[in-house]
């Protein structure tokens, strides 16, 4: 199963949609491509946000919580998140968190929208990716946190992260962590090949060819066309996101403008002269592929190390960090791949104690201590830890004594601020068929955006959009 790691999907079957239109939901079978597309990471593999599937049944928190303290129940499922719990509750005694595994990324969401569509179940809070954020707030199963005083948090968290959860003064999630992008590459194979670190897109193609010219068995990197989320932030940080939405029933697709069409022949020329490889990410290929050379670098979200060097052996210690090339010289543009927010979730009997709950959860250095450590390993998009030395100065064994913190968290405050549409199950449903050919090399990377283009906005139209090629 080839896996797109962070994504996720939501089940929407026949909820009012804007302006009264209906927005009609996915088949079982589509279901089943979401979930075989974008399954959830394991936390050996990919990080914070990784946690196996289960049951709403199975609970953490909430043990010695006063009698008359406010009941909150909170749908989480990465790793580290009941020991965020437990600190709350013992904290703040008026409240008692319970924390349900009601499934990770589309399992929960499906679990989530069966229990909105029945009126019973929701829990007053929910753990949603960044992307899916829009597809909740367009069906109105949202709180406006605003009205709850929690926007006093915007400074403390990075602006791209706040952006993917408003809309004007609305506040629909509490953002926790992100997943900057950064090359992070093989020292010595990069000095043994005489490359320099690029700095643009256009030197990363010269050391490309330098690399495989010397070693035809050599690639600089890997590029999964099948990883939704990955295409998606490397596009962001290169200046060509494919989306537009600021809420209602107009929505922006372009994946055949000029940038983005830059972009695909920038990566099909990479893949035609064979100076990237195109493994699934997060496969015993690729993993291989890191650790013998055929790889030299990584285009890696900030969780990536800590997986990657469980997964790797012989090049333990030669990695580092450096900042994405960029389009144009110059440029200090960053590409954000995963992460997920709080919402509390319409119908919440408690809602001001849910968004306490949830601001505190990713807007407070008591939470982010547990959140960073060694068990949850989240990568922040709390601005006081990511400008805090002692962060910037932690390393891993994967780098050696080298401080890649502090290149993902300049990353993190650069990232491209950009907005979801409220399409993404269909789009994450639909993608891994349409890019499967790119892998093959039955098609090319252009040609997939061409009918990548019409499959989605034909999709958008018939929801009720109104599609805009911007």
């Amino acid at each position: 199963m080839r896996t797109s790691h962070g994504a996720g999907g939501s089940a929407r079957r026949a909820f009012p949609g804007p302006g009264g239109r209906r927005l009609v939901g996915l088949t079982a079978a589509a279901l089943v491509a979401v979930s075989a597309a974008a399954c959830s990471s394991s936390p050996s593999t990919a990080g914070p946000g990784a946690a196996s599937g289960g049951s709403a049944s199975g609970a953490a928190g909430g043990s010695g919580c006063a009698a008359n303290a406010t009941p909150l129940t909170f749908w989480g499922w990465s790793a580290g998140y009941d020991l965020v719990v437990k600190e709350f509750n013992k904290t703040h005694p008026d409240v008692c968190v319970k924390l349900q595994n009601a499934g990770a990324t589309t399992a929960e969401y499906v679990k989530l929208n069966d229990a909105l569509k029945a009126g019973d179940g929701a829990p007053d809070v929910a753990q949603l990716e960044y992307f899916e954020v829009p597809s909740f707030e367009i069906t109105h199963n949202l709180v406006d946190l605003s009205q709850y005083g929690v926007a006093s948090s915007r400074a403390d968290i990075a602006p791209a992260a706040w952006s993917q959860v408003s809309q004007g003064s609305a506040l629909y999630a509490m953002p926790v962590d992100l997943g900057p992008l950064a090359l992070y590459y093989n020292s010595k194979q990069f000095s043994a090949a005489g490359l320099t670190v690029p700095t643009t897109w256009d030197q990363f193609a010269t050391a490309a060819d330098k690399l495989h010219a010397a070693d035809a068995n050599a690639a600089i990197t890997n590029f999964d066309p099948e990883s939704t989320q990955d295409v998606l932030a490397l596009m962001q940080q290169y200046g060509a996101f494919p989306f537009t939405y600021s809420g209602g029933t107009s929505v922006g697709i372009n994946f055949t403008g000029a940038a983005q069409t830059a972009f695909a022949n920038y990566w099909q020329g990479l893949i035609d002269k064979k100076e990237v490889t195109t493994a699934s990410d997060f496969s015993p290929a690729q993993w291989a592929n890191l650790d013998s050379g055929a790889n030299a670098a990584r285009l890696s979200p900030a969780w990536g190390p800590v997986g990657m060097q469980l997964s790797i052996k012989k090049t333990i210690g030669d990695w580092r960090a450096a900042p994405m090339p960029q389009a144009q010289a110059g440029q200090n543009l960053a590409g954000n791949w995963g992460g997920s927010t709080l919402a509390v979730v319409k119908g919440s009997k408690h809602a001001k104690q849910a968004a306490e709950f949830a601001q505190w959860f990713g807007g407070s250095a008591d939470a982010w201590k547990i959140l960073s450590g060694p068990v949850a390993g989240a990568f922040p998009g709390y601005v006081p830890l990511l400008n805090s030395p002692d962060f910037q100065n932690t390393t891993l064994p994967i780098s050696s004594d080298a401080k890649s913190n502090a290149v993902f968290a300049d990353a993190a405050q650069h990232l491209t601020q950009t907005q979801w549409p409220p399409i993404m199950t269909a789009a994450l449903t639909q993608w891994t068929s349409t890019f499967a050919g790119v892998t093959k090399g039955t098609e090319t990377l252009p040609q997939a955006f061409q009918t990548f283009q019409k499959q989605l906005s034909d999709y958008a139209k018939a929801q009720g959009f109104t599609v805009t090629a911007s």
